[in-house]
């Protein structure tokens, strides 16, 4: 008995000293100025937190007791450099984030992003002090990613102070608060030797949690729909809502009389039968716009040519969401009232409404889980019996909003999301997410496997295009883990970034799809991007930022190129320099060096060991001027002189061998397929015959299938002279 009552009391003291170390190191409490209590995560002993919180995720089993302050200060470690990924507003944008997120860098101050920028880009007005995410290069070379999270009935956010200290807040969003059995997920943390395994990290956490398991996983774990491995059109750039049945069969018949292999068409806003206010009447389209419905647009499939149609509508049905004199009798059940907001009633966490009151009177999916699962499985039923193969979900972020003024908006989106996916599964129809990014829309996208990472395109707008470029390519960073990124359409006869635009999407991994008018198809900007079939050439994982770029203020930057990488085929990869400068005649330098080429595989799932430069070294392929030479230490210069691109390939040398493919291909390199090499002969196999660049060390090379001739450095040219089996095509060379 004398044990036993030592054992107990030892257990009982060894749990008070480790709740004591608890407060000391994790959720501490200290007095501020006005004497109001707050809790604070202290990330300045990472071991110890570590140990506290062995996942890297941070939850508290219930909220915080009415009276007593939800938010936490967030003590940071000491840092050089910090990314601040928020929206390009400073107000809504916050939960309404739409696809505006934005990279604000920044050095040890946090509130240097807020200083205003000159001149202020066009649609990148100021920064938005909460976060989605939060990337730091600490002092010591590490890096940290700090993401908030959001869970059953609540979301959390990470917001930068006006005094400069960062807190991480939560709530329902609504007018009652987080219940008090909820567990509250506040936050995911990760240390990395590069800022990518910091982020991977993350999300990799994340997805292997218990509170997300069944709710997202990583990028590998998901489908990739098969329509969105070709190439597609969309009406919305070119049209926008002035589209009828005559536009879209004339769309139809220009496309399939071109010689472009458009597969997918996505027909966008502008179909729908709405009242004034944009709220939605009928699933039919308007009839004085499409007189005989969809039947004469869907009955022009076929299966060599545009194969694929998908639909747009926004989450809640269409912007203004649904009239109350709808006739949608299926869904009809499933809706209520929407409420009527007024600022005096919401809580702190709104940043959308700026008035006294917003009065909109309009219908949305009831905020239940068993309603809205209804509603989506109703809503889904229907678009798949028009003949629809997949569905763009716009406005997905801000339908949030649409919940203000109900006891919990954080739950009801969660809810609408869980639905949105499972009914698009149920259904087997794609799911192009869009204006999607906030926390809950990510950390609740099941199935689906594509998300945007920028803001629209617009034609003929250098200015804009600029910015798009930069989000579409930084953005991948973070959402990237868990989703392709969806780039956006483009006008491939853009004069003045049609090419820029057509090497990023290539770059991405993700679903290209073109918005000119057929008639106005740039064949020369189009066609690298994919076979004669419309097959996409695509890279084995999504283009980002190399480490260089991913700190720089690229639209002012004044020295540097902005780096982007992305791994092909045979362990080659392609990097593009852009001169995204809001300064038109600004001129920027960089290098591209062998170090750049272990970063190929930071994007790459599952988690692959940095790629190790061959002992035969690299080789540099210009693909703009269609020259090449082998990778020196010392690197190889690059200046672009106002806006502009250059797109390079490093290739592994291997037994005197480098293959660089058809190079009248973005991807070259992952045109073709190694085999087998030797220091006597290359096998390869190729999905489409085309004239193949080599690099050959022991002479010029020779084979069945090519004729090949001299380009300088050791690289051959070889000009395909017959259609021979392209499995296996033997080459060898003729000796020095």
């Amino acid at each position: 008995m004398k044990y036993k009552f030592l054992i107990s009391l030892l257990i009982i003291v060894s749990l008070c000293l480790f709740q004591m170390q608890f407060f000391a190191f994790g959720l501490k409490s200290d007095a501020k100025d006005n004497g109001v209590s707050l809790n604070r995560i202290d990330f300045s002993d990472i071991k110890q937190l570590k140990m506290l919180y062995p996942n890297n995720i941070i939850t508290i089993p219930s909220p915080d007791p009415k009276g007593k302050l939800s938010l936490r200060e967030i003590i940071l470690p000491e840092f050089e450099k910090y990314c601040h990924v928020a929206a390009d507003s400073n107000i809504f944008r916050w939960i309404g984030a739409s696809n505006r997120m934005f990279p604000w860098v920044g050095k040890k101050d946090l509130t240097s992003i807020f200083v205003p920028k000159n001149p202020i880009p066009p649609r990148i007005p100021a920064p938005n002090k909460r976060a989605l995410l939060m990337m730091f290069k600490l002092s010591n070379g590490k890096f940290m990613t700090i993401m908030p999270l959001s869970g059953e009935s609540s979301i959390s956010w990470l917001e930068t102070e006006n005094n400069g200290n960062l807190i991480v807040d939560y709530g329902s969003l609504g007018t009652k608060p987080v219940p008090k059995d909820a567990e509250v997920p506040l936050l995911a943390w990760a240390i990395g030797d590069d800022v990518y395994e910091s982020v991977y990290k993350v999300w990799r956490n994340v997805a292997s949690s218990r509170l997300y398991k069944d709710k997202m996983s990583l990028r590998s774990h998901k489908k990739y729909p098969e329509p969105m491995k070709y190439l597609g059109w969309c009406t919305w750039e070119q049209y926008h809502r002035d589209i009828n049945e005559r536009i879209m069969m004339s769309a139809f018949n220009r496309i399939e009389e071109s010689d472009i292999p458009v597969r997918w068409i996505l027909i966008d806003d502008g179909h729908q039968t709405a009242q004034t206010g944009n709220r939605l009447v009928s699933m039919k389209p308007d009839i004085n716009k499409f007189p005989n419905g969809w039947k004469p647009v869907i009955a022009r499939k076929q299966d060599d040519k545009v194969k694929w149609i998908g639909i747009w509508h926004t989450l809640l049905m269409h912007w203004g969401n649904v009239s109350p004199e709808h006739k949608m009798p299926n869904l009809a059940p499933y809706l209520m009232p929407q409420p009527e907001k007024n600022i005096s009633k919401l809580p702190k966490d709104n940043q959308y409404i700026t008035g006294s009151s917003a009065k909109v009177k309009a219908l949305i999916p009831k905020d239940n889980k068993e309603e809205s699962e209804k509603f989506y499985a109703e809503f889904m039923k229907t678009v798949k019996n028009f003949g629809f193969d997949f569905i763009k979900t716009d406005n997905v972020s801000r339908s949030v909003i649409e919940y203000y003024g109900t006891a919990n908006p954080a739950r009801a989106h969660t809810y609408n999301v869980l639905s949105l996916e499972k009914a698009c599964k149920k259904n087997e129809l794609g799911l192009m997410n869009c204006s999607a990014q906030n926390t809950i829309g990510m950390l609740n996208a099941t199935n689906s496997a594509t998300m945007r990472t920028s803001p629209d395109y617009q034609k003929h707008n250098l200015a804009t295009s600029k910015s798009q470029i930069l989000q579409s390519v930084f953005n991948v960073l973070w959402l990237g883990q868990t989703l392709w990124p969806d780039h956006d359409m483009f006008h491939s006869s853009d004069s003045q970034v049609g090419e820029a635009m057509a090497i990023t999407k290539a770059m991405s991994g993700g679903p290209i799809y073109l918005s000119d008018a057929p008639e106005d198809f740039n064949k020369d900007i189009i066609m690298p991007l994919c076979y004669s079939d419309g097959l996409l050439i695509r890279p084995e994982a999504p283009g980002i930022p190399l480490p260089e770029s991913v700190f720089s203020d690229a639209l002012y930057e004044k020295e540097n190129v902005y780096k982007v990488i992305s791994p092909l085929k045979n362990k080659s990869c392609a990097i593009a320099a852009y001169n995204l400068s809001v300064d038109n005649d600004a001129s920027l330098k960089g290098k591209i060096t062998p170090s750049d080429y272990s970063f190929s595989t930071a994007m790459i799932q599952p988690i692959e060991e940095k790629w190790k430069i061959p002992d035969e070294g690299l080789i540099i392929y210009d693909w703009n001027n269609k020259k090449g030479e082998k990778l020196s230490p010392k690197g190889y210069n690059i200046n672009i002189d106002g806006f502009g691109h250059e797109l390079f390939f490093l290739c592994p040398v291997i037994d005197g061998w480098s293959v660089i493919g058809c190079v009248d291909k973005y991807l070259s390199p992952s045109t073709v397929s190694i085999i087998k090499t030797s220091k006597k002969e290359l096998l390869i196999s190729m999905y489409e015959p085309g004239d193949c660049v080599l690099y050959c060390e022991y002479g010029k090379p020779k084979s069945e299938l090519f004729d090949f001739s001299p380009m300088g450095n050791n690289f051959y040219n070889g000009k395909i002279n017959n259609l021979i089996d392209l499995e296996v095509i033997k080459i060898t060379y003729h000796e020095n």
